[in-house]
């Protein structure tokens, strides 16, 4: 039809190997969902006209969820194996960091972040940290010091 507007055959291929990267990493997907997610991409595959409302219900689907291919900012430069397990780890730090802010009032009063400005709260100073953790597990694979596995970073049990 003239004047519908397609996802492009670029966008759509590159969409459908992100979520098959995703799908593929991603062990605690139920299993229905994982079906429901291939059908969408089937469907979008099979019919160009499709492929909006496809690309609406996967990322319905899959938004807010660790090591997802929709997220806010810029695409990620690492596979979606790496920042399944980046997701994995930034949780624990995030979860880490608001306990430790928490602990007890004197930790937020001396608590500095660049400037010397403290933290508004608990939140923001784990916001803070999980940034730092990311760019530093991100740069950390990049330049090979790290295969992308969280159990690569644990100590080994002999």
């Amino acid at each position: 039809m003239a004047g519908e507007i397609n996802m492009d055959d670029v966008n759509w291929n590159s969409l459908v190997i992100e979520v098959e990267e995703y799908l593929e990493a991603e062990e605690t997907l139920e299993e229905g969902l994982k079906q429901v997610l291939r059908l969408n991409l089937q469907i979008g595959t099979n019919n160009t006209s499709e492929r909006e409302a496809a690309r609406n219900a996967l990322k319905a689907l899959l938004r807010g969820r660790d090591g997802t291919p929709f997220r806010k900012g810029k695409k990620s430069a690492v596979p979606t194996a790496v920042r399944l397990s980046i997701d994995r780890i930034c949780g624990v730090v995030e979860e880490a960091s608001v306990l430790y802010f928490n602990h007890d009032s004197i930790i937020g009063a001396i608590t500095t972040a660049r400037g010397g400005a403290t933290y508004d709260d608990a939140e923001a100073y784990a916001s803070s940290v999980v940034k730092r953790t990311r760019s530093q597990l991100a740069k950390m694979f990049k330049d090979g010091s790290w295969d992308g596995t969280v159990e690569s970073l644990l100590p080994s049990e002999e």
